[in-house]
C-alpha cells in the first residue's frame, strides 16, 4: 500500500494560501481579531459531542466547540464568552491554523491572549503555542508559548484564567503558525480555551474564517454505507474474518485516521445526514424528531435523486419489524428528520426497501444520485457481537452481497461514482477511532493508498456535498477537512 502524510506547510502551498489571506486582509470593515469565531459557528452543549471547530484545522484527537452558556465555571470578568474550545470527550486533541502577519511598517507587534481552564485528574491543560513564518514556511525565532493552568483534584469549579503574551514581529514574517494541544482523558479530564485573540500592531483587519477547500471532483453518483460498532482495529487486517472488507482497501483508500464524533450511534448518523448530532445521549427512533435541514433536503433542491435502501424495510417507508424482527429504521436516518418522518408520500418515495437496490442499479436512470445503504442490526454488525470475529464475519458477507452488484453496474462502469465505506462508532468507549474505505470508479480514487489526514462523519458530509455539488448544512460540515488527499485529478 501507498501510504501519504500531509505537512502542515509545503512552501508553494504556502506561499499561495497566504497570498490569498493577505489579500483578504485588506478588506475594510471586518473585526480585527483573526481568531473570534462566527456567530453562525456552532457549539454544543453536550460535553460527550465531537464538533469541529471553525477555522482550525485539527490533526489529532476529536475537540469540541462547547456553548460556553454549558458549562459550570467562573469567568475572569463579567463577560461570558458564546463558545468555548474543549479537549472533547476521548482525550488529548490537537489543533493547528495559520494566519497572515504581512505589513508594511518597519516596526510591528503581535500581542496573544486567552481564558484557559481545566479540570478532572491526570493534570491536563491547554498550551497555545505560536511560530512566525518566513516566506518558505521555515520558523523565524522561538515559538511564543501561552500555557493554562493544570487542572487539580482541589478545584471545586472550573474556572478560567488570562494569559497573555506580546512579541515583536520579525520583518520577514509573513504569516503566525499556531498549535494548539487540549490535554485530556477519556475518563472526564479535559481542557478549555476561550476568548483567543491574535491582535497586531498597527492594527490589521482580517476576514472571518474560510473553510478549508475541498478540492473533491464532481461525481455522478454517491453512495454510504454505516456499518456498527467496529474498532478500526479489529477490522483492519483482519482478512481471515473480513477477507472482502479487507480487499476494499487495496482497491482504494483506507482513512487510517478517522473519529466517530459520538456515542452511542444515532448521532453519528445525524452527523452525516445532518451536519449535527442534535440530541444528547441514547435516544432513538421513535423518540428523534429533527426539525432541520437534511442531506435529502439539499438533493432535492438541486434536482438530484436520493434513495435510502434498508434491510428489513419490506414495504416503503415501513418502520414496524413484521418484515424483519433486526429491522430498525433509524439505520438510515433520513426517518429522524421531521420533514421525511411527517411526509408519508415523500417517504415512501425515498426509503424503501434493499430488494429495490440491485433493480435500481441496472441502469444509470434509475440510479439514484445519492444512495444510503443500510444492513439491518445482525448484518450490520451489532447483534453478532460488536466486532467480534463472527461479527465481522457476518458484515463481511452483508457487503460482498451488496457491493457486487454495484461494482458491476453501469453506473459504477460507465459514470463516476464514489462509495464511502464507514462505521457508525467503535466497539469500546475509550476512544472513538473507526475505519473508513474510500472507493470511485473510473480511475478517481487512488488505490492502496492510506491517508493519516484526520477526518470523521464531518468529512463525509463535506465530500458528499462537494461531490454533487451541494451546499453546507451547519458549520460543522462547512469547516470540515474533505478526503482531498485521497483522489487522483487528471
Amino acid at each position: 500500500m501507498v501510504s501519504e502524510t500531509h505537512p502542515a506547510l509545503r512552501s508553494a502551498a504556502f506561499l499561495v494560501a497566504i497570498a490569498v489571506l493577505v489579500s483578504a486582509c485588506a478588506t475594510p470593515g471586518r473585526r480585527s481579531n483573526p481568531l473570534r469565531f462566527a456567530q453562525a459557528s456552532r457549539c454544543s452543549a453536550d460535553p460527550q459531542a465531537a464538533t469541529t471547530v471553525p477555522g482550525w484545522t485539527i490533526v489529532a484527537g476529536s475537540p469540541t466547540l462547547r456553548c460556553a452558556s454549558s458549562l459550570r465555571t467562573s469567568w475572569p470578568g463579567r463577560f461570558v464568552p458564546r463558545v468555548v474550545i474543549a479537549s472533547g470527550p476521548w482525550g488529548a486533541s490537537a489543533l493547528e491554523r495559520t494566519i497572515p502577519v504581512v505589513d508594511s511598517s518597519a516596526h510591528r507587534r503581535l500581542t496573544l491572549s486567552g481564558w484557559f481552564a481545566a479540570s478532572g485528574e491526570g493534570q491536563p491543560r491547554a498550551v497555545l503555542s505560536a511560530e512566525f513564518l518566513g516566506g518558505s514556511g521555515d520558523p523565524l525565532g522561538p515559538p511564543l508559548v501561552l500555557r493554562g493552568p493544570t487542572a487539580s483534584a482541589r478545584q471545586p469549579t472550573l474556572g478560567f484564567e488570562p494569559r497573555r503574551m506580546a512579541a515583536d514581529i520579525p520583518r520577514a514574517a509573513v504569516a503566525l503558525a499556531l498549535h494548539l494541544e487540549l490535554g485530556g482523558g477519556s475518563a472526564g479530564a479535559a481542557s478549555y480555551v476561550a476568548e483567543l485573540k491574535a491582535n497586531m500592531s498597527p492594527s490589521r483587519t482580517f476576514p472571518p474564517a474560510a473553510p478549508p477547500a475541498a478540492d473533491v471532483p464532481r461525481f455522478e453518483h454517491v453512495f454510504v454505507i454505516m456499518m456498527e460498532n467496529t474498532d478500526y482495529g479489529q477490522v483492519i487486517g483482519d482478512s481471515k474474518d473480513a477477507p472482502f472488507i479487507n480487499s476494499l482497501v487495496s482497491r482504494g483508500a483506507l482513512l487510517a485516521n478517522y473519529q466517530a464524533v459520538y456515542h452511542p450511534s444515532d448521532e453519528n448518523y445525524l452527523a452525516i445526514a445532518g451536519g449535527d448530532v442534535f440530541v444528547e445521549g441514547p435516544v432513538y427512533f421513535p423518540n428523534i424528531h429533527i426539525a432541520a435541514r437534511n442531506l435529502g433536503d439539499l438533493l432535492e433542491a438541486a434536482g438530484k435523486s436520493w434513495r435510502a435502501y434498508e434491510e428489513g424495510m419490506g414495504t416503503p417507508c415501513n418502520t414496524s419489524t413484521r418484515y424483519d424482527k433486526y429491522y430498525e429504521p433509524d439505520d438510515a436516518p433520513f426517518i429522524l428528520f421531521d420533514d421525511i418522518q411527517r411526509d408519508p408520500g415523500r417517504c415512501r418515495a425515498h426509503l424503501v426497501d434493499m430488494r429495490e437496490w440491485p433493480r435500481d442499479l441496472k441502469s444509470t436512470a434509475t440510479t439514484p444520485a445519492f444512495a444510503w445503504l443500510a444492513a439491518d442490526d445482525y448484518d450490520d454488525g451489532e447483534l453478532p457481537g460488536n466486532g467480534s470475529p463472527r461479527s465481522l464475519q457476518v458484515q463481511d458477507a452483508w457487503l460482498r452481497q451488496t457491493l457486487e452488484p454495484l461494482f458491476n453496474a453501469p453506473a459504477w462502469r460507465a459514470q463516476k461514482s464514489l462509495l464511502v465505506l464507514t462505521w457508525d462508532e467503535s466497539s469500546t468507549n475509550a476512544n472513538n477511532h473507526i475505519a473508513t474505505i474510500v472507493l470511485g470508479s473510473r480511475g478517481t480514487v487512488k488505490s492502496g493508498y492510506v491517508s493519516r489526514v484526520r477526518y470523521d462523519h464531518y468529512s463525509t458530509a463535506r465530500t458528499i456535498e462537494d461531490a454533487l455539488g451541494l451546499p453546507a448544512l451547519t458549520s460543522n460540515d462547512e469547516f470540515a477537512r474533505a478526503f482531498a488527499d485521497v483522489f487522483i485529478r487528471r
